[in-house]
């Protein structure tokens, strides 16, 4: 009997398209193989069937937001590890960000757009809000520090930046809802609050950026 390697796989509004064509019930239970080889010539396929190039933005934007949402699982996991209060928000984004995937890979036609709640962004802002009154002003530059939680949480905001960036030309030529870039645009800046809240609730020090004295001589001629 030939072995094949499977995923267990759902059928969303997102991947629903894509796993369409390799897929197949196995048992009564829909499974699709890991690998198709239809990317091998340097394509791959939208939700709306359009074929394109892989290094085409819009899967630099799908891809660096995938890769955004793997960082916050890490993240998620080392809060969990430290019984951090904040992991269930963390699972929350990574839906959402699902959610930007899939208005990513939809029909670049503004009628056929997925459109993201602002009521997401505004949930960042009440956060934001809420962390921030438990921290210390941020009067100085922070490094990337205090704990693995607080660390990988500022690598989940750098990513972030990333991953705005990489939709800002799809907002731009109407490929993609403003409401998204918005959301990542207020994301980092709740990764940030919160990776200096989990550095509090290990009970680590922030690291700050401290200048060089010739460093800071210069900056004040």
């Amino acid at each position: 009997m030939e072995v094949v390697n499977r995923i267990m796989c759902r059928s969303s509004g997102m991947y629903g398209p894509l796993l369409a064509n390799y897929s197949r019930y196995w048992n009564g239970t829909l499974a699709c193989t890991v690998f198709t080889r239809e990317g091998d010539s340097g394509y791959s396929v939208t939700s709306s069937g359009e074929k394109r190039p892989k290094d085409d933005r819009i899967f630099n934007a799908v891809g660096a937001t995938d890769e955004l949402s793997s960082y916050i699982g890490l993240a998620r996991e080392f809060a969990k590890d430290g019984e951090h209060a904040y992991t269930d928000k963390l699972k929350r984004i990574q839906c959402i960000l699902m959610d930007i995937s899939a208005s990513i890979l939809k029909s670049p036609k503004p009628e056929q757009q997925v459109q993201l709640s602002a009521r997401h962004t505004k949930d960042l802002e009440e956060w934001i809000e809420e962390y921030s009154c438990q921290l210390p002003p941020l009067e100085k530059y922070v490094i990337p520090g205090g704990g693995k939680a607080s660390t990988s949480l500022h690598v989940a905001r750098t990513v972030c930046r990333r991953a705005e960036r990489c939709v800002v030309p799809l907002v731009r030529n109407g490929e993609l809802d403003k409401e998204a870039q918005v959301y990542l645009n207020r994301l980092s800046d709740f990764l940030l609050t919160i990776s200096r809240f989990a550095c509090k609730t290990d009970k680590r020090n922030e690291s700050i950026y401290i200048p060089r004295p010739d460093e800071e001589l210069i900056s004040k001629t």
